[in-house]
C-alpha cells in the first residue's frame, strides 16, 4: 500500500470511529446499553485502528492491536494511561455484551464507557492528524 493508499485508509477508519461512537451514544440514549457497550468498542478498536495503520502497523487480531497500542502510544506517554485502561475495559464488556446471554451493564457503567471512547478517539484523531508525524515511527 503506498502512502496516499495509506492516507486514505486511515482517514476512513478514523471516520468509522466517529460514526460509531455517534451510534453508540444514540443507543445510550435509547437506554440500550448492551448495544452501546459493543458500538463504544468499535469505535475505540478503528480509531486505534487508524492511528496503528498510519504507523504501518496492521493486524486483524484485536489483542495484537490493543498490545501495540499500549506498547506505543500508551506506554510512551502518547496517549493517558487511563485511556488505554477504558480501552482494555471496553474490549471486556463488548466481549462479555456478545457471549454472555446473561450481561446486561447499567447505565452509569455504559455512560463511563462512553466518556473514555469520547477522549480516546479526540486523543488518537490529533495523533492521526497531526501535521508532520511520520507514517513509519
Amino acid at each position: 500500500m503506498n502512502e496516499e493508499e495509506r492516507a486514505a485508509y486511515t482517514a476512513r477508519r478514523l471516520e468509522a470511529a466517529r460514526q460509531t461512537l455517534a451510534d453508540a451514544e444514540m443507543l445510550f440514549g435509547n437506554e440500550r446499553y448492551r448495544s452501546a457497550v459493543n458500538r463504544v468498542y468499535y469505535a475505540m478498536f478503528y480509531a486505534v485502528a487508524a492511528l496503528a495503520l498510519k504507523h504501518g502497523f496492521s493486524t486483524s487480531s484485536h489483542g495484537q492491536l490493543r498490545g501495540y497500542f499500549n506498547r506505543e502510544f500508551v506506554k510512551p506517554g502518547l496517549v493517558p494511561v487511563d485511556l488505554g485502561k477504558g480501552y482494555g475495559t471496553a474490549f471486556d464488556a463488548r466481549t462479555k455484551g456478545d457471549y454472555d446471554d446473561l450481561a446486561s451493564f447499567e447505565r452509569d457503567q455504559v455512560r463511563a464507557m462512553l466518556d473514555d471512547a469520547r477522549k480516546l478517539v479526540d486523543a488518537v484523531a490529533r495523533l492521526v492528524e497531526r501535521p508532520g508525524a511520520c507514517e513509519n515511527e
